[in-house]
């Protein structure tokens, strides 16, 4: 693997990469394991990945849930195209969705749709009420809505393939 520098001066890898990896993997394992992992002395693994969340390549650690084991079934990602609005009243909805607990996923896109969110639901009418209060609450800037029910995932990449 190159060297890859970002447009932020951030030189990656193949060591960050194989960090990276293994992060991925599972964050939850311990340097040990990492080092190992990579063959990389435990000194290394730890000056790396301190250095990799100091520049904010690593922006978090977590864990991804089944939402449909948490009681949750029903994930939808909905996009919504706003009128042009003014700042202000961009952050109220954007403040708005990234409040509300049954909603995971924001996201301002380009394009036709403005924003796109994922909602999580019990069921069909849950999900309708959440979509209808945002609606009402939010009546004079949405323009337009388009539902996507998640049937099944078959990818979710971590990008470590990209470095």
């Amino acid at each position: 693997m190159r060297n890859m520098i970002n447009e932020d001066g951030i030189k990656l890898d193949s060591k960050d990469k194989k960090i990276l990896e293994q992060l991925q993997e599972n964050c939850r394992q311990t340097i040990a394991e990492i080092a190992k992992k990579t063959k990389l002395p435990r000194d290394v693994v730890v000056y790396r990945i301190k250095k990799l969340e100091e520049n904010k390549v690593i922006r978090q650690h977590h864990t991804s849930l089944d939402h449909q084991k948490l009681g949750y079934p029903l994930y939808v990602y909905v996009l919504f195209s706003l009128y042009n609005i003014k700042p202000e009243l961009e952050n109220k909805f954007v403040n708005y969705l990234k409040n509300h607990n049954q909603i995971i996923y924001v996201a301002k896109n380009s394009g036709k749709y403005d924003f796109t969110i994922g909602v999580c639901a019990k069921d069909y009418k849950e999900f309708d009420d959440i979509i209808r209060e945002i609606r009402q609450k939010f009546a004079d800037i949405i323009k337009d809505i388009e539902s996507l029910p998640t049937v099944e995932e078959y990818k979710f990449d971590w990008m470590v393939d990209l470095i």
